[in-house]
């Protein structure tokens, strides 16, 4: 998450001018730009230590009074990383609003890789054991990812999404809730 500097800026455009790859470089630097200026609202949660059948219901049970949005992402998922860059204005827009990012991956995920990523997304972070994946999966009917969970400020289940249907669409969603 750090941008290039000036100078090595300067360097891209020498040395490639207007080529396309001039363009994509200094595209991902306004990325990372973007990204580490939410860096700072970071947390990562221990998993709940309860049965594996209990984990969800306790990490939504944690934000009752809130509108909560589970976003089930991994580090190799493309989609899943770009929908997250596309969410960053919508958080922004909300971020005064009762409403919870909540980010949830699991082991599929190396952790390494997943504490270097999270730093980049805002909100709130859980790493689940294959196990805790799975119940979740099953019992909730994911097979794909990213798969979103929308609850109520009571913690029940409003909405389920699977594929990122767009910002506006989730905005919406959100803020019927609120």
């Amino acid at each position: 998450l750090e941008p290039l500097s000036d100078q090595q800026i300067r360097n891209i455009k020498e040395y490639y001018g207007n080529a396309p790859m001039s363009k994509i470089i200094l595209q991902k630097n306004e990325d990372i730009i973007k990204l580490a200026a939410n860096k700072g609202n970071v947390i990562i949660n221990e998993t709940p230590a309860v049965s594996k059948e209990k984990v969800l219901s306790e990490i939504v049970a944690k934000y009752k009074g809130k509108v909560v949005l589970l976003d089930f992402w991994a580090t190799w998922c493309g989609p899943c990383l770009n929908a997250m860059k596309d969410m960053i204005p919508l958080k922004d827009s909300l971020k005064d609003k009762e409403i919870v990012f909540v980010y949830i991956t699991d082991n599929s995920s190396p952790r390494d890789l997943w504490e270097d990523k999270v730093k980049g997304i805002d909100g709130e972070h859980y790493y689940l054991t294959e196990k805790e994946k799975e119940t979740i999966f099953k019992k909730q009917e994911i097979n794909a990812i990213p798969t979103y969970l929308i609850y109520d400020k009571q913690g029940v289940l409003n909405e389920k999404i699977v594929g990122y249907p767009g910002t506006n669409t989730v905005k919406t969603k959100l803020e019927k809730l609120l």
